[in-house]
């Protein structure tokens, strides 16, 4: 059986596509701002408007790739903060189980601080 392409890829090959097309952009950029200095140096200009885009480049793509990183866990813990703040704030709107020994509030209560 043959691959749809559907799937994202994995494997020792995907990650070394990946180091490579950041080794790629990584060149790319440090090859703007080389040539930026190269140019301003001919000219006797000034590059620090050119060397701040690439930084603003830099800066967006790092924040981009970390951010990324941080989505799921940020996602649980947005979840677990909101069942934490929902056993603080209204401890009586939490129902209890209905089961042949009731937990009651308080095990209800106690249940979502575990699970959160």
């Amino acid at each position: 059986m043959g691959t749809t392409g559907w799937s994202a890829p994995s494997g020792p090959d995907a990650a070394r596509r990946r180091g490579l097309a950041d080794a790629t952009g990584l060149t790319v950029l440090g090859g703007c701002a080389v040539w930026s200095l190269i140019t301003a140096t001919a000219r006797a200009g000034r590059p620090e408007g050119m060397l701040l885009a690439v930084l603003a480049v830099v800066a967006g793509y790092a924040c981009g790739r970390i951010g990324a990183a941080l989505v799921p866990v940020a996602a649980s813990a947005v979840a677990g903060l909101g069942g934490l703040c929902l056993a603080l704030v209204s401890p009586h709107g939490v129902p209890a189980p209905d089961t042949v020994a009731p937990l009651g509030r308080a095990g209800a209560t106690a249940a979502l601080l575990a699970l959160s």
